[in-house]
């Protein structure tokens, strides 16, 4: 079926010309825009397990639909004393600028001020010798990295820089801005830059990479149309099915912002090098003498099954992650999968198709010497590949790891094993201010802010209590159950990461004091007056819906960390072991009361939970999955039970060296590495990382059938090395392009990448694979046997050899 398929792909190339042209103009027309399918968000993603989103469902449940979701606070300054009477004109203007309208229209559901009822002292930070300041929230209905928010906050961040360089502004008044909403879509923003940087470096870094290692252009386009081509259709095949599932909810399926960055580099990494294999067979063919279309068809014959193989695992690799229980894992490895399955089928059609069009002239200005229909040396030794230049040192690794194989695969895993033991303790962080650079107007907010409040101020965790023989609306559940609670959460003692004992809390607010005012509660926990708090805060701190009426009771609690630090998740975890204990206790008055949670530090603990279990489900999925395929391609499982473990031994040593090097950048401002980047290098680390064995061990089994174990082997280094190198360069020079994106998370993936695929191509498969399989032939007592002679036919200038039994054997 192949040798058909193959045949038809190089002779009737212009219907292959056809068919993609008429898929790209379908798909192009029928596809809705990018941006208006993709999403955003990351607790948006959660599973309905997750405490936080249980949580989110009792706050909806017992106060109603939460119409804002993420907040833009603007802070305004003055260092030089207390703010003036101007100041606070001038505060007004800002509240005024930004005052949602009445139609209901527009994405700023709310404004809080200094100047709202009840809560509106809090925004005033106490005069110091560090001056005042306030705080204005602007209340969103988008969440915090949704789409949805992004021309607002564009909207919003003109009127701000507009005020802040009104000449009418106060004199020494400072103006930031900052907020959950800020910084989350400043990070969409810094992605939109991102991606934009890596279409042109990647395509840019490619051209390059091809012109140096082919040195003639026409060639070099060829895997370059034929990628451009996948891309552009992938972009659009995955839009569809996104527009589908968006509106009839038949199936999930999700782009986001990102998936566009992977999807570049991905296809153009993995197709170039697909394309690469490609030519290097068809340029040795037509060495041989054969006609253009006949070598291209035979070059198509020949790859076929080792790029089926190697594609095979990258998307089965990146389709394991729909068993995620995070849905941007669980949407985004598949969706990565359906593009490379386009990329495959360009590579396998339209790129064999182009070659069979220009013949020989794709090679201009060079030509390719003709052979005949007996193997010269030359050819033999891979001397007509790519990258013959440096055939003598690749002629040079394969006698040395077959001379001394026990040796260097010893010493190869000694000098590894360290940055193995390091990448067993690799910090991770979910702090998205750690993600942008200081330039962010939301950053410089975010450090004017720090200076005159705490910092959970921008994020504190809301208890909801429930217990459902309560009224905290009146009586003895108002006046003493309450305050009680409020005077336990200020006692809690806890001891903080560095060994102190500290009582954290910071501030608490709730029925019983709505501005969380600690240095007053002495007055207020012996019981409060009747009358005494309004009914807006009633309506804010106790719940009045339904069958919650009366039986849910709001505390909004200020930790003094930053609400994404891992400080205030092991906080959090010690609140709640707190509370669950006084639920227990039959003598506590909230016994058998139920605790949830929710705001920026419950979701942060989730988001890091869940994808801590994914990413134990996909570290165990991905290599079973690229597994099964080696066995069915090799039909040898000990050797690909070693080439997977390779691959997984490279992730290691990757992470280990990534976490040393940015620590050693960042310096002091290091926390850990992205929480997204062990499980995106892990799936493409041993996915695409096991195409260069695959490349590797099936050309080591041809050669093998004709010239024996070793000089087989010796025969197969050579004549991959050089086109093995080229693929990972490729492959290095698109994940580095990720680098020129503005997120820090995009630097450290990009970086970590392209380390893992040059470890693959030069350390896994120069070193460690072949001197396995050195020490694995002498173990079965196999590695001087050579090929089997027989007489040769009629006619026949050279005898004939048959499969080894090494071929047959283990």
């Amino acid at each position: 079926m192949l040798d058909r398929f193959s045949q038809f792909v190089t002779r009737r190339w212009y219907l292959v010309f056809l068919a993609w042209a008429a898929l790209f103009v379908i798909l192009r027309l029928s596809a809705p825009n990018w941006d208006d399918v993709a999403r955003d968000g990351d607790f948006a993603y959660l599973p309905d397990s997750a405490a936080s989103v249980q949580g989110e469902k009792l706050r909806s449940a017992a106060f109603g639909e939460v119409n804002s979701k993420s907040e833009v606070v603007f802070v305004l300054a003055r260092r030089d004393g207390p703010l003036t009477k101007e100041d606070l004109a001038f505060a007004d203007r800002v509240v005024a600028a930004y005052q949602p309208a009445e139609d209901g229209d527009s994405p700023i559901v709310n404004i809080v001020s200094h100047r709202t009822e009840v809560i509106g002292k809090k925004l005033l930070s106490p005069p110091s010798e560090h001056g005042q300041a306030l705080l204005i929230i602007a209340q969103m209905k988008g969440e915090i990295m949704a789409v949805e928010n992004m021309k607002p906050l564009a909207e919003i961040y003109e009127k701000f820089k507009a005020l802040r360089s009104a000449p009418d502004r106060p004199a020494g008044l400072e103006l930031g801005v900052t907020g959950s909403g800020a910084v989350g879509t400043e990070m969409l923003f810094a992605a939109e830059e991102s991606i934009r940087n890596t279409e042109f470096a990647t395509i840019g870094l490619i051209i390059l990479i091809l012109l140096l290692v082919y040195r003639a252009p026409l060639l070099a386009a060829v895997p370059l149309i034929a990628i451009a081509v996948a891309v552009f259709t992938a972009f659009d095949a995955l839009a569809i099915l996104a527009g589908i599932s968006y509106s009839t909810n038949a199936f999930e399926f999700a782009v986001f912002k990102t998936t566009k960055i992977f999807v570049v580099v991905v296809l153009f990494g993995s197709g170039t090098d697909y394309c690469l294999f490609l030519i290097a067979r068809y340029k040795e063919e037509l060495g041989k003498g054969l006609q253009t279309t006949v070598a291209a068809g035979k070059a198509l014959f020949q790859v076929s099954n080792a790029l089926l193989a190697s594609a095979l695992t990258t998307i089965l690799g990146l389709g394991m992650m729909v068993f995620s229980d995070f849905g941007k894992f669980r949407n985004g490895g598949p969706a990565i999968a359906v593009a490379l399955v386009v990329a495959l089928l360009a590579c396998l059609t339209l790129a064999p198709a182009i070659l069979a069009l220009l013949g020989r002239k794709v090679f201009w200005p060079f030509r390719i010497d003709l052979g005949n229909d007996e193997e010269s040396d030359d050819i033999r030794l891979g001397r007509s590949t790519t990258g013959g230049r440096f055939q003598g040192f690749w002629n040079g690794i394969g006698r040395a790891v077959t001379t001394r194989p026990g040796l260097i695969f010893v010493v190869a895993l000694i000098l590894t094993a360290p940055f193995v033991w390091f990448a067993q303790s690799v910090p991770l962080t979910y702090d998205l201010l750690s993600e942008l650079g200081p330039d962010r107007l939301c950053v410089q907010g975010t450090g004017l802010l720090r200076e005159y409040f705490p910092a959970g101020e921008t994020g504190p965790v809301t208890i909801l209590v429930y217990l459902k023989d309560a009224d905290f609306n009146e009586g003895p559940d108002r006046y003493d159950r309450l305050p009680r609670l409020v005077k336990a959460l200020y006692d809690m003692e806890y001891v903080d990461e560095a060994g102190n004992p500290i009582r954290p809390i910071q501030s608490v607010r709730s029925l019983v004091d709505p501005l969380g005012e600690k240095s007053g509660r002495s007055g207020i926990f012996g019981g409060l007056r009747r009358g005494v708090i309004s009914s807006r805060a009633k309506a804010i701190y106790v719940s009045q819906e339904g069958e919650y009426r009366g039986k849910v009771a709001r505390l909004d609690v200020v930790f003094p960390y930053d609400p994404f630090s891992v400080e205030s998740i092991r906080l959090l975890d010690h609140m709640e072991r707190y509370l669950a204990a006084m639920a227990q206790e039959r003598d506590s008055p909230w016994y058998q009361a139920e605790f949830y949670f929710t705001g920026t530090p419950p979701g942060i603990r989730d988001l890091r939970a869940v994808t801590l279990s994914d990413q134990k489900l996909i570290e165990q999925l991905v290599p079973i999955a690229v597994l099964f395929v080696l066995i069915a391609i090799l039909r040898r499982p000990l050797i690909s039970i070693f080439l997977v473990v390779s691959v997984v031994w490279g992730y290691f040593v990757t992470l280990g060296i990534t976490h040393l090097l940015f620590a050693w950048l960042y310096q002091g401002t290091y926390h850990g590495l992205d929480w997204k980047l062990p499980t995106f290098l892990f799936v493409i680390l041993v996915a695409v990382g096991e195409d260069y064995n695959i490349y590797l061990v099936t050309r080591v089994l041809e050669e093998q059938k004709k010239l024996g174990f070793m000089e087989g082997l010796k025969s197969a280094l050579g004549r991959t090395g050089g086109i093995i190198t080229s693929c990972g360069l490729i492959m290095a020079g698109t994940f580095i392009a990720m680098m020129s994106g503005s997120l820090r998370t995009m630097h450290q993936l990009g970086f970590a990448l392209a380390l893992g695929v040059l470890l693959d191509t030069f350390f896994i498969r120069t070193i460690l694979v072949p001197s396995f399989l050195v020490l694995w032939g002498r173990m079965w007592g196999i590695t001087e046997r050579g090929p089997q002679i027989v007489p040769p036919p009629a006619g026949s200038r050279r005898p004939q050899r048959t499969q080894s039994p090494v071929t047959a054997g283990k």
